[in-house]
Protein backbone atom coordinates (compact mmCIF):
# COMPACT_ATOMS: atom_id res chain seq x y z
CA UNK A 1 0.00 0.00 0.00
CA UNK A 2 1.25 3.53 -0.92
CA UNK A 3 1.91 5.91 1.71
CA UNK A 4 0.54 9.41 1.85
CA UNK A 5 -0.31 11.80 4.61
CA UNK A 6 -2.89 10.48 6.95
CA UNK A 7 -6.67 11.71 6.84
CA UNK A 8 -7.33 14.68 8.88
CA UNK A 9 -11.23 14.59 9.18
CA UNK A 10 -12.11 11.51 9.31
CA UNK A 11 -16.18 13.05 9.17
CA UNK A 12 -15.87 13.60 5.06
CA UNK A 13 -14.48 10.86 3.09
CA UNK A 14 -11.77 11.51 0.91
CA UNK A 15 -13.51 10.94 -2.81
CA UNK A 16 -14.41 12.94 -5.93
CA UNK A 17 -16.96 13.29 -7.31
CA UNK A 18 -18.53 13.79 -3.66
CA UNK A 19 -21.27 11.39 -3.37
CA UNK A 20 -25.08 12.73 -2.96
CA UNK A 21 -25.46 11.18 0.64
CA UNK A 22 -22.27 10.12 2.74
CA UNK A 23 -22.57 9.55 6.40
CA UNK A 24 -19.23 8.65 8.27
CA UNK A 25 -20.10 6.70 11.39
CA UNK A 26 -17.88 5.77 14.61
CA UNK A 27 -15.37 2.46 13.64
CA UNK A 28 -12.49 1.96 11.04
CA UNK A 29 -12.40 -1.22 8.67
CA UNK A 30 -9.02 -2.97 7.41
CA UNK A 31 -9.30 -3.63 3.71
CA UNK A 32 -5.95 -4.52 3.41
CA UNK A 33 -7.15 -8.45 2.58
CA UNK A 34 -10.68 -8.55 0.82
CA UNK A 35 -12.88 -11.48 0.88
CA UNK A 36 -14.97 -11.27 -1.86
CA UNK A 37 -19.09 -12.96 -1.93
CA UNK A 38 -20.31 -12.20 -5.55
CA UNK A 39 -20.94 -13.41 -9.08
CA UNK A 40 -17.82 -12.54 -11.43
CA UNK A 41 -18.25 -9.51 -13.52
CA UNK A 42 -16.41 -7.26 -15.54
CA UNK A 43 -17.00 -4.44 -12.76
CA UNK A 44 -15.36 -6.62 -9.95
CA UNK A 45 -12.45 -7.87 -12.46
CA UNK A 46 -11.73 -4.82 -13.30
CA UNK A 47 -11.90 -3.69 -9.24
CA UNK A 48 -9.65 -6.56 -8.50
CA UNK A 49 -7.27 -5.98 -10.83
CA UNK A 50 -6.60 -2.43 -9.90
CA UNK A 51 -6.71 -3.01 -6.51
CA UNK A 52 -3.83 -5.53 -5.98
CA UNK A 53 -1.48 -2.87 -7.44
CA UNK A 54 -2.53 -0.72 -4.16
CA UNK A 55 -1.08 -3.79 -2.00
CA UNK A 56 -4.30 -5.22 -1.27
CA UNK A 57 -4.70 -9.10 -1.25
CA UNK A 58 -7.62 -11.09 -2.41
CA UNK A 59 -8.43 -14.63 -0.23
CA UNK A 60 -11.27 -16.84 0.16
CA UNK A 61 -11.28 -17.25 3.98
CA UNK A 62 -9.76 -14.05 5.42
CA UNK A 63 -9.57 -10.59 5.41
CA UNK A 64 -13.02 -8.35 5.15
CA UNK A 65 -15.78 -9.93 3.51
CA UNK A 66 -16.20 -7.81 -0.21
CA UNK A 67 -20.14 -8.35 -0.26
CA UNK A 68 -21.20 -6.84 -4.24
CA UNK A 69 -24.29 -7.61 -6.27
CA UNK A 70 -26.42 -6.34 -8.28
CA UNK A 71 -30.46 -5.14 -7.03
CA UNK A 72 -32.01 -2.54 -6.25
CA UNK A 73 -30.72 -0.21 -4.11
CA UNK A 74 -31.89 2.88 -2.19
CA UNK A 75 -31.03 5.21 -5.42
CA UNK A 76 -33.33 6.28 -8.38
CA UNK A 77 -30.64 6.26 -10.98
CA UNK A 78 -29.59 3.46 -12.91
CA UNK A 79 -26.13 5.05 -12.71
CA UNK A 80 -26.70 4.86 -8.41
CA UNK A 81 -25.21 2.47 -6.41
CA UNK A 82 -24.40 2.06 -2.20
CA UNK A 83 -22.00 1.10 -0.15
CA UNK A 84 -22.20 0.31 3.63
CA UNK A 85 -19.16 -0.11 5.35
CA UNK A 86 -19.27 -1.52 9.10
CA UNK A 87 -17.93 -4.32 11.28
CA UNK A 88 -19.56 -6.58 9.21
CA UNK A 89 -17.35 -5.80 6.00
CA UNK A 90 -18.61 -4.23 2.74
CA UNK A 91 -21.36 -4.23 1.21
CA UNK A 92 -21.90 -3.05 -2.13
CA UNK A 93 -24.98 -2.66 -4.39
CA UNK A 94 -26.68 -1.51 -7.59
CA UNK A 95 -29.40 -1.63 -9.73
CA UNK A 96 -27.30 -3.10 -12.67
CA UNK A 97 -23.60 -3.20 -13.88
CA UNK A 98 -23.50 0.71 -14.40
CA UNK A 99 -23.94 1.46 -10.99
CA UNK A 100 -21.93 -1.24 -10.25
CA UNK A 101 -19.31 0.09 -12.14
CA UNK A 102 -19.22 3.34 -10.52
CA UNK A 103 -19.58 2.22 -7.09
CA UNK A 104 -15.79 -0.06 -7.55
CA UNK A 105 -14.74 3.08 -8.75
CA UNK A 106 -15.34 4.74 -5.54
CA UNK A 107 -14.25 1.76 -3.70
CA UNK A 108 -10.77 1.73 -5.07
CA UNK A 109 -10.60 5.92 -4.68
CA UNK A 110 -11.55 5.52 -0.58
CA UNK A 111 -9.35 2.68 -0.05
CA UNK A 112 -6.29 3.95 -1.56
CA UNK A 113 -6.74 7.69 -0.11
CA UNK A 114 -7.83 6.03 3.20
CA UNK A 115 -4.47 3.82 3.29
CA UNK A 116 -6.34 0.80 3.29
CA UNK A 117 -8.13 1.37 6.38
CA UNK A 118 -12.07 3.01 5.59
CA UNK A 119 -14.25 4.44 7.75
CA UNK A 120 -17.49 2.83 9.04
CA UNK A 121 -20.00 4.41 6.83
CA UNK A 122 -23.40 4.63 4.21
CA UNK A 123 -22.85 5.91 1.15
CA UNK A 124 -26.21 6.56 -1.41
CA UNK A 125 -24.70 7.88 -4.58
CA UNK A 126 -26.05 8.92 -7.88
CA UNK A 127 -25.90 11.76 -10.47
CA UNK A 128 -27.68 14.55 -11.30
CA UNK A 129 -26.69 15.23 -15.05
CA UNK A 130 -27.33 12.58 -17.27
CA UNK A 131 -25.12 13.68 -20.25
CA UNK A 132 -21.52 14.12 -18.46
CA UNK A 133 -18.85 14.45 -21.38
CA UNK A 134 -15.25 15.27 -22.09
CA UNK A 135 -14.87 16.01 -26.02
CA UNK A 136 -10.92 15.07 -26.61
CA UNK A 137 -9.36 16.49 -29.99
CA UNK A 138 -7.55 14.24 -31.98
CA UNK A 139 -8.02 16.09 -34.98
CA UNK A 140 -4.55 18.71 -34.20
CA UNK A 141 -2.18 15.81 -32.89
CA UNK A 142 -3.25 12.09 -32.95
CA UNK A 143 -3.04 10.03 -29.97
CA UNK A 144 -2.35 6.53 -29.78
CA UNK A 145 -5.05 4.27 -29.37
CA UNK A 146 -3.41 3.28 -25.86
CA UNK A 147 -3.63 6.70 -24.63
CA UNK A 148 -7.46 6.63 -25.85
CA UNK A 149 -7.86 4.13 -23.63
CA UNK A 150 -5.97 5.91 -20.97
CA UNK A 151 -8.33 8.87 -21.50
CA UNK A 152 -11.15 6.19 -21.67
CA UNK A 153 -9.97 5.14 -18.01
CA UNK A 154 -9.69 8.81 -16.56
CA UNK A 155 -13.15 9.76 -17.57
CA UNK A 156 -14.68 6.09 -16.03
CA UNK A 157 -12.92 7.33 -12.78
CA UNK A 158 -14.43 10.49 -12.86
CA UNK A 159 -18.04 9.16 -13.44
CA UNK A 160 -17.92 10.44 -17.04
CA UNK A 161 -19.99 8.46 -19.39
CA UNK A 162 -19.76 10.23 -22.94
CA UNK A 163 -16.15 10.29 -24.81
CA UNK A 164 -17.26 13.04 -27.62
CA UNK A 165 -14.23 12.04 -30.29
CA UNK A 166 -13.27 15.02 -32.44
CA UNK A 167 -11.69 13.01 -35.52
CA UNK A 168 -11.35 15.98 -38.41
CA UNK A 169 -9.48 18.79 -38.48
CA UNK A 170 -7.77 21.25 -41.08
CA UNK A 171 -4.78 19.80 -39.47
CA UNK A 172 -5.43 16.21 -39.51
CA UNK A 173 -8.21 13.49 -40.98
CA UNK A 174 -7.72 10.34 -37.94
CA UNK A 175 -11.00 8.40 -39.51
CA UNK A 176 -10.74 5.63 -42.22
CA UNK A 177 -13.50 6.11 -44.56
CA UNK A 178 -12.96 3.14 -47.24
CA UNK A 179 -14.58 5.43 -50.24
CA UNK A 180 -11.71 7.89 -49.48
CA UNK A 181 -8.95 6.54 -49.10
CA UNK A 182 -6.90 9.71 -49.36
CA UNK A 183 -8.42 11.53 -46.18
CA UNK A 184 -6.05 8.83 -44.36
CA UNK A 185 -3.64 8.19 -46.92
CA UNK A 186 -2.93 11.59 -47.31
CA UNK A 187 -5.24 13.92 -45.08
CA UNK A 188 -3.80 12.12 -41.79
CA UNK A 189 -0.29 13.56 -41.95
CA UNK A 190 0.95 17.05 -42.06
CA UNK A 191 4.53 18.68 -42.86
CA UNK A 192 4.99 19.82 -39.46
CA UNK A 193 3.35 21.53 -36.76
CA UNK A 194 2.91 24.23 -34.27
CA UNK A 195 5.96 23.13 -31.87
CA UNK A 196 8.41 22.02 -34.81
CA UNK A 197 10.06 21.05 -37.96
CA UNK A 198 9.11 17.16 -37.75
CA UNK A 199 6.10 16.06 -39.75
CA UNK A 200 3.36 14.23 -37.61
CA UNK A 201 0.75 12.45 -38.06
CA UNK A 202 -2.14 9.12 -37.63
CA UNK A 203 -5.19 7.66 -37.83
CA UNK A 204 -7.63 4.98 -36.57
CA UNK A 205 -8.94 1.79 -38.45
CA UNK A 206 -12.07 0.31 -38.37
CA UNK A 207 -10.91 -2.02 -36.48
CA UNK A 208 -8.92 0.70 -33.63
CA UNK A 209 -12.21 2.82 -33.40
CA UNK A 210 -14.08 -0.86 -32.92
CA UNK A 211 -11.89 -1.75 -29.97
CA UNK A 212 -12.05 1.55 -28.63
CA UNK A 213 -15.67 1.75 -29.07
CA UNK A 214 -15.59 -1.94 -26.93
CA UNK A 215 -13.23 -0.84 -24.57
CA UNK A 216 -15.50 2.27 -23.84
CA UNK A 217 -18.89 0.87 -23.30
CA UNK A 218 -17.70 -1.82 -20.37
CA UNK A 219 -16.89 1.47 -18.87
CA UNK A 220 -20.39 2.51 -19.20
CA UNK A 221 -18.79 5.60 -22.06
CA UNK A 222 -20.81 6.53 -24.86
CA UNK A 223 -18.31 7.48 -27.17
CA UNK A 224 -19.90 9.53 -30.28
CA UNK A 225 -17.78 10.98 -33.04
CA UNK A 226 -17.59 14.33 -34.64
CA UNK A 227 -17.11 14.82 -38.16
CA UNK A 228 -16.73 18.79 -38.88
CA UNK A 229 -18.03 20.35 -41.86
CA UNK A 230 -18.07 22.92 -43.39
CA UNK A 231 -15.00 24.20 -42.27
CA UNK A 232 -12.34 22.72 -40.61
CA UNK A 233 -11.86 20.69 -43.24
CA UNK A 234 -8.65 21.84 -45.09
CA UNK A 235 -7.69 17.98 -44.45
CA UNK A 236 -10.08 16.46 -46.76
CA UNK A 237 -9.63 19.66 -49.22
CA UNK A 238 -5.78 18.66 -49.72
CA UNK A 239 -6.86 15.21 -50.77
CA UNK A 240 -9.74 15.75 -52.79
CA UNK A 241 -9.70 19.40 -54.31
CA UNK A 242 -12.73 19.26 -56.29
CA UNK A 243 -14.72 19.32 -53.13
CA UNK A 244 -13.71 23.08 -52.38
CA UNK A 245 -15.49 25.60 -54.46
CA UNK A 246 -12.69 26.79 -57.08
CA UNK A 247 -10.46 23.04 -56.98
CA UNK A 248 -7.77 24.31 -55.43
CA UNK A 249 -4.44 22.61 -54.30
CA UNK A 250 -3.89 22.89 -50.51
CA UNK A 251 -1.78 21.53 -48.41
CA UNK A 252 -2.86 19.51 -44.91
CA UNK A 253 -2.75 22.57 -42.52
CA UNK A 254 0.22 23.14 -40.58
CA UNK A 255 -0.62 25.26 -37.78
CA UNK A 256 -3.51 26.05 -35.72
CA UNK A 257 -6.34 28.51 -36.61
CA UNK A 258 -9.43 29.43 -38.67
CA UNK A 259 -8.63 28.07 -42.78
CA UNK A 260 -10.55 30.41 -44.91
CA UNK A 261 -11.45 27.61 -47.64
CA UNK A 262 -14.88 25.10 -46.44
CA UNK A 263 -16.54 22.51 -48.64
CA UNK A 264 -18.59 23.86 -51.18
CA UNK A 265 -21.72 24.42 -50.61
CA UNK A 266 -23.10 24.65 -54.14
CA UNK A 267 -22.11 21.07 -55.67
CA UNK A 268 -23.95 18.20 -55.79
CA UNK A 269 -20.80 16.02 -55.34
CA UNK A 270 -19.50 17.66 -51.94
CA UNK A 271 -23.02 16.55 -50.45
CA UNK A 272 -22.80 13.11 -51.71
CA UNK A 273 -19.18 13.41 -50.29
CA UNK A 274 -20.20 14.55 -46.86
CA UNK A 275 -23.14 11.43 -46.86
CA UNK A 276 -20.92 8.69 -47.89
CA UNK A 277 -18.81 9.69 -45.19
CA UNK A 278 -21.67 9.66 -42.68
CA UNK A 279 -22.33 6.14 -43.49
CA UNK A 280 -19.56 4.73 -42.85
CA UNK A 281 -19.18 6.56 -39.34
CA UNK A 282 -22.88 5.34 -38.90
CA UNK A 283 -21.68 2.02 -39.99
CA UNK A 284 -18.89 2.08 -37.25
CA UNK A 285 -20.15 3.48 -34.25
CA UNK A 286 -23.85 1.94 -34.89
CA UNK A 287 -25.96 1.18 -31.63
CA UNK A 288 -22.80 2.66 -29.17
CA UNK A 289 -24.28 6.04 -30.15
CA UNK A 290 -27.57 8.16 -31.09
CA UNK A 291 -25.56 11.43 -31.81
CA UNK A 292 -23.59 12.09 -34.74
CA UNK A 293 -21.96 15.46 -34.04
CA UNK A 294 -21.46 17.55 -37.43
CA UNK A 295 -19.15 20.94 -36.13
CA UNK A 296 -20.44 23.99 -38.60
CA UNK A 297 -19.14 26.44 -36.41
CA UNK A 298 -16.29 28.81 -37.87
CA UNK A 299 -17.51 28.97 -40.96
CA UNK A 300 -15.80 31.49 -43.24
CA UNK A 301 -17.63 32.99 -46.38
CA UNK A 302 -15.57 34.37 -48.58
CA UNK A 303 -15.09 31.44 -51.26
CA UNK A 304 -19.00 31.09 -51.05
CA UNK A 305 -19.28 34.76 -51.88
CA UNK A 306 -17.41 34.22 -55.28
CA UNK A 307 -18.32 30.84 -56.01
CA UNK A 308 -21.05 30.86 -59.10
CA UNK A 309 -22.71 27.05 -57.43
CA UNK A 310 -22.64 28.21 -54.46
CA UNK A 311 -24.65 31.81 -55.72
CA UNK A 312 -26.30 29.66 -57.79
CA UNK A 313 -27.75 27.52 -54.96
CA UNK A 314 -28.68 30.67 -53.06
CA UNK A 315 -30.83 31.83 -55.51
CA UNK A 316 -32.47 28.72 -56.69
CA UNK A 317 -33.60 28.05 -52.72
CA UNK A 318 -34.59 31.75 -52.07
CA UNK A 319 -31.63 32.02 -49.40
CA UNK A 320 -30.72 35.80 -48.52
CA UNK A 321 -27.21 35.56 -47.78
CA UNK A 322 -24.25 33.04 -47.16
CA UNK A 323 -25.46 32.55 -43.47
CA UNK A 324 -28.73 31.20 -44.86
CA UNK A 325 -26.46 28.94 -47.48
CA UNK A 326 -24.73 27.80 -44.43
CA UNK A 327 -27.87 27.02 -42.40
CA UNK A 328 -29.35 25.01 -45.79
CA UNK A 329 -25.64 23.42 -45.99
CA UNK A 330 -26.39 21.70 -42.20
CA UNK A 331 -30.00 21.70 -42.58
CA UNK A 332 -29.88 18.78 -45.44
CA UNK A 333 -27.19 17.00 -43.63
CA UNK A 334 -29.39 16.76 -40.70
CA UNK A 335 -32.09 15.74 -42.53
CA UNK A 336 -29.72 12.68 -43.71
CA UNK A 337 -28.75 11.82 -40.11
CA UNK A 338 -32.39 11.97 -38.85
CA UNK A 339 -33.83 9.91 -41.66
CA UNK A 340 -30.47 7.25 -40.92
CA UNK A 341 -32.35 6.85 -37.18
CA UNK A 342 -29.76 9.35 -35.92
CA UNK A 343 -29.72 12.71 -33.61
CA UNK A 344 -27.62 15.73 -35.20
CA UNK A 345 -25.34 17.77 -33.06
CA UNK A 346 -24.02 20.84 -33.74
CA UNK A 347 -22.07 23.76 -32.13
CA UNK A 348 -23.62 27.07 -31.57
CA UNK A 349 -21.66 28.71 -33.91
CA UNK A 350 -24.31 27.81 -36.79
CA UNK A 351 -26.14 31.04 -36.59
CA UNK A 352 -27.49 31.26 -39.86
CA UNK A 353 -30.79 28.90 -40.29
CA UNK A 354 -32.72 29.14 -36.25
CA UNK A 355 -34.40 26.00 -37.45
CA UNK A 356 -31.83 24.11 -38.66
CA UNK A 357 -33.85 20.76 -37.91
CA UNK A 358 -36.12 20.02 -35.12
CA UNK A 359 -34.54 16.94 -34.02
CA UNK A 360 -31.46 18.73 -33.70
CA UNK A 361 -29.37 19.42 -30.90
CA UNK A 362 -27.21 22.52 -29.70
CA UNK A 363 -23.46 22.35 -28.30
CA UNK A 364 -23.27 26.02 -26.77
CA UNK A 365 -19.44 26.93 -25.92
CA UNK A 366 -19.44 30.57 -26.37
CA UNK A 367 -21.47 31.44 -22.29
CA UNK A 368 -24.54 30.82 -21.41
CA UNK A 369 -27.66 30.13 -22.60
CA UNK A 370 -29.79 33.04 -22.14
CA UNK A 371 -34.00 31.72 -22.64
CA UNK A 372 -34.06 36.12 -22.72
CA UNK A 373 -32.65 36.59 -25.88
CA UNK A 374 -34.65 35.67 -28.87
CA UNK A 375 -32.05 33.55 -30.92
CA UNK A 376 -31.47 32.14 -27.95
CA UNK A 377 -34.65 31.12 -27.51
CA UNK A 378 -35.65 29.91 -30.71
CA UNK A 379 -32.40 27.94 -31.18
CA UNK A 380 -32.24 25.95 -28.24
CA UNK A 381 -35.44 25.63 -26.98
CA UNK A 382 -38.40 25.38 -29.13
CA UNK A 383 -37.85 23.77 -32.43
CA UNK A 384 -34.60 21.34 -30.82
CA UNK A 385 -34.01 18.39 -29.55
CA UNK A 386 -32.37 20.33 -26.38
CA UNK A 387 -28.87 21.30 -25.81
CA UNK A 388 -25.73 20.52 -24.07
CA UNK A 389 -23.58 23.18 -22.25
CA UNK A 390 -20.28 23.41 -22.47
CA UNK A 391 -19.54 26.91 -21.89
CA UNK A 392 -15.69 27.70 -23.05
CA UNK A 393 -15.54 30.06 -20.10
CA UNK A 394 -15.19 27.17 -17.46
CA UNK A 395 -14.86 23.42 -19.61
CA UNK A 396 -12.21 24.63 -21.84
CA UNK A 397 -9.30 22.73 -20.67
CA UNK A 398 -6.65 23.65 -23.13
CA UNK A 399 -6.66 26.95 -21.81
CA UNK A 400 -3.84 28.51 -19.36
CA UNK A 401 -4.39 28.11 -15.34
CA UNK A 402 -4.39 31.67 -15.43
CA UNK A 403 -7.30 32.03 -17.55
CA UNK A 404 -9.25 29.31 -16.62
CA UNK A 405 -8.32 28.30 -12.66
CA UNK A 406 -8.92 25.48 -10.51
CA UNK A 407 -11.40 27.45 -7.96
CA UNK A 408 -13.17 28.95 -11.10
CA UNK A 409 -13.41 25.57 -12.53
CA UNK A 410 -14.83 24.52 -9.47
CA UNK A 411 -17.08 27.02 -8.72
CA UNK A 412 -18.76 25.88 -12.35
CA UNK A 413 -22.72 25.64 -12.11
CA UNK A 414 -23.81 23.93 -15.24
CA UNK A 415 -27.97 24.39 -14.48
CA UNK A 416 -27.93 28.33 -13.64
CA UNK A 417 -31.56 28.49 -14.28
CA UNK A 418 -34.37 25.95 -14.74
CA UNK A 419 -33.74 24.70 -18.13
CA UNK A 420 -36.10 21.70 -17.67
CA UNK A 421 -35.56 18.43 -20.56
CA UNK A 422 -34.20 20.96 -22.68
CA UNK A 423 -30.68 20.91 -21.59
CA UNK A 424 -29.26 17.22 -21.94
CA UNK A 425 -26.01 17.27 -20.07
CA UNK A 426 -22.52 18.95 -20.33
CA UNK A 427 -19.42 18.65 -21.33
CA UNK A 428 -15.79 19.63 -20.93
CA UNK A 429 -13.46 19.99 -23.52
CA UNK A 430 -9.82 19.27 -24.30
CA UNK A 431 -8.56 20.96 -27.50
CA UNK A 432 -5.19 20.09 -28.72
CA UNK A 433 -3.77 22.85 -30.27
CA UNK A 434 -1.39 23.00 -27.30
CA UNK A 435 -1.59 19.63 -26.45
CA UNK A 436 0.85 17.87 -28.47
CA UNK A 437 1.16 14.60 -26.13
CA UNK A 438 -0.39 12.41 -23.38
CA UNK A 439 1.62 13.83 -20.73
CA UNK A 440 0.15 17.75 -21.48
CA UNK A 441 -2.78 16.37 -22.01
CA UNK A 442 -2.79 14.91 -18.45
CA UNK A 443 -1.38 18.33 -17.25
CA UNK A 444 -4.16 20.17 -18.42
CA UNK A 445 -6.51 18.33 -17.30
CA UNK A 446 -5.60 17.25 -14.08
CA UNK A 447 -6.82 18.65 -11.28
CA UNK A 448 -9.31 20.81 -13.25
CA UNK A 449 -11.45 17.46 -14.57
CA UNK A 450 -11.79 16.36 -10.77
CA UNK A 451 -13.39 19.83 -10.29
CA UNK A 452 -15.45 19.79 -13.27
CA UNK A 453 -16.50 15.94 -12.98
CA UNK A 454 -17.66 16.76 -9.09
CA UNK A 455 -19.27 19.88 -10.93
CA UNK A 456 -21.30 17.44 -13.44
CA UNK A 457 -22.08 14.83 -10.91
CA UNK A 458 -22.90 16.27 -7.28
CA UNK A 459 -25.51 18.94 -7.46
CA UNK A 460 -24.69 20.04 -3.76
CA UNK A 461 -20.62 20.83 -3.75
CA UNK A 462 -18.63 20.76 -1.30
CA UNK A 463 -17.12 24.34 -0.16
CA UNK A 464 -13.65 24.88 -1.71
CA UNK A 465 -11.23 24.44 0.89
CA UNK A 466 -12.86 20.69 1.67
CA UNK A 467 -12.50 19.83 -2.07
CA UNK A 468 -8.70 20.62 -2.44
CA UNK A 469 -8.38 18.84 1.20
CA UNK A 470 -9.98 15.63 -0.33
CA UNK A 471 -8.00 16.24 -3.73
CA UNK A 472 -4.68 16.41 -1.77
CA UNK A 473 -5.13 12.28 -1.62
CA UNK A 474 -7.01 12.31 -4.99
CA UNK A 475 -3.86 13.59 -6.90
CA UNK A 476 -2.16 10.96 -5.44
CA UNK A 477 -4.32 8.51 -6.54
CA UNK A 478 -4.51 9.38 -10.02
CA UNK A 479 -0.37 9.79 -9.78
CA UNK A 480 -0.80 6.13 -9.42
CA UNK A 481 -2.99 4.96 -11.85
CA UNK A 482 -0.68 6.80 -14.57
CA UNK A 483 -1.99 10.26 -14.29
CA UNK A 484 0.24 13.42 -13.36
CA UNK A 485 -1.60 15.81 -12.10
CA UNK A 486 -0.11 20.31 -12.32
CA UNK A 487 0.22 21.08 -8.86
CA UNK A 488 -1.84 23.42 -7.13
CA UNK A 489 0.58 26.56 -6.89
CA UNK A 490 0.18 25.77 -10.59
CA UNK A 491 -3.59 24.97 -11.04
CA UNK A 492 -4.33 28.03 -8.77
CA UNK A 493 -1.58 30.62 -9.89
CA UNK A 494 -0.75 33.66 -8.27
CA UNK A 495 -1.32 37.49 -10.35
CA UNK A 496 2.37 37.13 -11.78
CA UNK A 497 2.42 33.66 -12.61
CA UNK A 498 -1.42 33.79 -14.25
CA UNK A 499 -0.51 36.77 -16.65
CA UNK A 500 2.75 34.87 -17.85
CA UNK A 501 0.55 31.71 -18.47
CA UNK A 502 -1.83 34.17 -20.74
CA UNK A 503 1.03 35.68 -21.86
CA UNK A 504 2.51 32.17 -23.24
CA UNK A 505 -1.00 31.06 -24.54
CA UNK A 506 -1.18 34.40 -26.05
CA UNK A 507 1.38 33.43 -28.29
CA UNK A 508 -1.00 31.40 -30.59
CA UNK A 509 -2.02 34.82 -32.97
CA UNK A 510 1.33 33.47 -34.23
CA UNK A 511 0.36 30.65 -35.31
CA UNK A 512 -3.26 31.85 -36.36
CA UNK A 513 -1.61 32.76 -40.22
CA UNK A 514 -3.78 35.58 -39.84
CA UNK A 515 -2.07 37.61 -42.56
CA UNK A 516 -1.74 34.64 -44.60
CA UNK A 517 -5.71 34.30 -44.56
CA UNK A 518 -5.67 37.91 -45.91
CA UNK A 519 -3.36 37.53 -48.54
CA UNK A 520 -4.63 34.23 -49.84
CA UNK A 521 -7.87 35.38 -50.08
CA UNK A 522 -6.88 38.36 -52.35
CA UNK A 523 -5.22 35.99 -54.51
CA UNK A 524 -8.28 34.26 -55.04
CA UNK A 525 -10.29 37.41 -55.06
CA UNK A 526 -8.23 38.62 -57.90
CA UNK A 527 -7.58 34.94 -59.98
CA UNK A 528 -11.30 35.08 -60.47
CA UNK A 529 -11.45 38.56 -61.56
CA UNK A 530 -8.85 37.98 -64.19
CA UNK A 531 -10.52 34.51 -65.15
CA UNK A 532 -14.02 36.27 -65.73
Amino acid sequence: MQKIKRVKNMNELKLIPYPKYAKVTEGILDCKVLQPVGDRCFAFDDFKEKIETYGVEFSANRGAVLRYSVKQCDVQDEEGYCITVDVNGINVSAPNQIGLGYAFCSLRQLIFNHDGKLPHCNIKDEPYIKHRGLLFDVGRYYFEKEYVFKIIDLCYLHKINVLHWHLTEDQGWRIQIDKYPLLTQKGSRRSHTNFGVKPHGGYYTKEDIKEIIAYANQRNIQVFPEIDMPGHIQSALACYPHLGCFDRKLKVATHWGVKHDPLCAGKESTYQFAFDVIDEVIEMFGENTKYIHIGGDEVFRHRWQLCKNCQDTMQKHGLKDEEALQGHFMKKLCEYIVDKGYIPVMWNGVDADIDVHPNAVWQFWSGEIDASKENDAKRSFQPSKGFIVSNSSFTYLDFPYGMLDLKKAYSFNPIQKDYGDNMLGVEVSLWTEYVPNFKTACARLLPRLCALSEAMWSKEKTAYPQFEERLAFTVQFLKHEGYKSRPLRVANPNKLRGAAQKAWFGRRVLHWQGLHNLIDDACVTNKLSKKQ
